[in-house]
């Protein structure tokens, strides 16, 4: 046999799976499960990634893409199972470990995360997003500190990754160390001009550093990338409101909500601005829907209870301060508040029960020593009265002292 015949079946062959290859028709299914999923299209876009895995042999794009759409619709169940496909079909997919540990970190489930983090880390050594992610997972576990050496561990792996930064900033903001949170977040911007999320944190920096016109600019820039973010509009409202711009102010804080129904900072915050403008009757309702949205919301509770206490409504104000300490027992100023309203209701012994536990935890606060001294002398028991009257004597709270001590005197037959 020729050299040439004996040649002629390998190149037949090599012939044969470049056509295979050229008529597969893998990459036309991912890019229209692609284009489906920018659609909103959820389950016909998996449905091209399924159509597409069974022409796959050495690779698992459309395992991947599967696992990456349902963990952006927070199907995480699914996007673990799509991610453990993918593993099946490639072992060493570094991918498919990192959407793994992503899956597994929105469940909270830490130690199967961290272990996919693990094998990610000893596949693709070099990958920035490794350490990124294990960060991300420590950040949420409270561990500020260890979370910030493995943003920086990514940042030298790849200084272009804004994610890294935004990351790094917002350990040093939970630090309260402004100046270098808003370094880490420019450099965000830098990296990312589309990260909104870095923008408007650097508009936080600027808010907490008194430069509301700064922090405003900064703001409207954020808004400038995306007209539907509820947060900037947030903060936006902030930011005017520091610089006296109260209509402004206002209406930024109704953007945010048209677009954040639930965001009760923007109601409280509303509240705020109509109480200092006198219009009790919107910040009343403006407080009640902030505690209805964000029960958590401790500030609101507390904002509600005065304003129900100027409008003389005792009995919601009870309500209020009440389902607050249910919720959130070491509130100290609801206790202070309770211990009021106890008070002006003549119900001297919960007064004393209430506002007993204040000053245990809290000796500095004055009008928790003030109110409890009138309810030991309404009761009679003088001698710890007078002990309340020394404690506000002694911080030189000489106004609350003088009277606490005439209420004793008079108690006490003018001795």
């Amino acid at each position: 046999m020729s050299p040439r015949a004996s040649l002629a079946p390998l190149i037949g062959l090599g012939l044969a799976a470049l056509l295979a290859l050229a008529c597969s028709p893998v990459a036309e299914l991912l890019r229209e499960g692609d284009e489906l999923a920018g659609q909103g299209k959820l389950a016909e876009a998996l449905a091209k990634y399924a159509e597409a895995d069974t022409h796959e042999t050495e690779t698992a794009g459309g395992r991947m893409r599967a696992g990456a759409l349902q963990l952006k619709a927070a199907k995480y169940e699914a996007a673990v199972a799509a991610f453990e496909a993918a593993l099946e079909k490639v072992p060493s997919s570094a991918d498919a470990y990192l959407g793994l540990a992503r899956a597994y970190q929105a469940q909270a489930v830490i130690p199967a995360a961290l272990q996919a983090l693990e094998k990610a880390a000893q596949l693709a050594p070099a990958r920035a997003e490794v350490p990124l992610l294990r960060g991300q997972v420590l950040l949420a576990q409270a561990k500020p500190d260890e979370a910030l050496a493995f943003f920086e561990q990514a940042i030298r792996l790849d200084a272009r990754l804004g994610e890294a930064h935004l990351r790094r900033g917002d350990v040093y903001f939970s630090k309260g160390d402004i100046k270098e949170a808003l370094r880490a977040y420019n450099l965000a911007i830098a990296t990312s001009p589309d990260n909104v999320e870095a923008t408007i944190q650097a508009g936080r920096c600027y808010l907490l550093g008194g430069k509301a016109d700064k922090a405003a600019a900064t703001l409207e820039g954020a808004l400038a990338k995306d007209r539907r973010n509820p947060w900037a509009f947030y903060y936006l409202g902030e930011a005017q409101v520091q610089a006296r711009q109260v209509e402004k102010a206002v209406l930024s804080l109704q953007n945010a909500l048209r677009l954040k129904p639930d965001l009760g900072r923007a109601y409280l915050l509303l509240g705020q601005i109509y109480e200092k403008n006198l219009l009790v009757d919107r910040a009343h309702d403006a407080f009640q829907r902030a505690v209805k949205v964000s029960p958590e919301l401790l500030e609101a509770h507390i904002a509600l209870a005065k304003a129900q206490l100027e409008r003389k409504d005792n009995t919601g104000a009870r309500r209020t301060l009440e389902g607050a300490l249910k919720a959130h027992a070491d509130c100290l100023p609801c206790r202070v508040l309770l211990g009021r309203l106890h008070l002006e209701q003549k119900r001297f012994k919960q007064a004393v029960e209430v506002l007993e536990k204040v000053v245990q935890v809290d000796y500095d606060d004055n009008e928790a020593h003030f109110l409890l001294g009138q309810a030991y002398a309404l009761l009679g028991m003088l001698a710890k009265a007078t002990a309340e009257y020394n404690a506000l004597a002694m911080a030189n709270d000489t106004a609350r002292a003088t009277a606490l001590l005439q209420l004793i005197q008079r108690k006490g037959g003018g001795r």
